[in-house]
């Protein structure tokens, strides 16, 4: 996420100082999340990896219903909602919270800032196209939902699902070791050579 240009995406200071405000209780699991999520010791990525496979395997071995599945998985979220703010100031005292953890906490909210305003924004762009060129808006439209409907039954909804969410987890990563802009990089020069 650290590629995302700040004025690019629409992230403010304003909006950056809210999103830490709603994040405070949660702001040291946030700073290991992002340690992880960056990849900042060569074995974070094989947890990560781990932690989101051992995850889709209990759901393929407990086969829940949808409706369950989405059920418990709420439940959980309100759980964790209700306890990490109760439970986070007896395990991580304000006492260890120091510079590098809040610089690391700054980042890992303006990250997720910058990702939310490049999402709001691709939306927006994409629906600008319906009024500026129909025609381009309708086959992107129709291009993308028939590949997605032809992938959906290709292959099982939760495998599906199981790529989107590895795709997405390697995305902090990869930008933090700079591998996505070498990606794009080759891909514009690939790109130039075959014009």
């Amino acid at each position: 996420m650290d590629s995302f240009d700040a004025s690019a995406s629409g992230d403010s200071p304003s909006t950056s100082k809210s999103l830490k405000s709603n994040f405070k209780s949660w702001r040291e699991i946030i700073v290991v999340a992002s340690k992880f999520l960056k990849w900042e010791k060569p074995y974070y990525p094989v947890v990560v990896f781990g932690a989101i496979t051992f995850v889709f395997l209990m759901i393929w071995y407990l086969d829940p219903p949808v409706i369950t599945g989405v059920s418990m998985f709420m439940i959980i979220i309100c759980i964790f909602d209700y306890l990490i703010p109760r439970v986070s100031p007896l395990l991580f005292p304000e006492t260890h919270w120091n510079s590098e953890k809040e610089k690391e906490f700054s980042s890992a909210c303006s990250g997720i800032n910058s990702a939310r305003s490049f999402i709001h924004k691709s939306f927006n762009d994409f629906f600008k196209l319906k009024e500026t060129n129909p025609w381009l808006y309708v086959a992107v439209a129709l291009v993308s939902l028939s590949t997605l409907s032809w992938l959906g039954n290709q292959m099982h909804n939760m495998m599906l699902l199981y790529f989107a969410t590895m795709i997405a987890a390697s995305l902090p990563g990869l930008s933090h070791h700079g591998l996505l802009s070498k990606g794009a990089e080759a891909v514009s020069r690939f790109g130039k050579k075959h014009r």
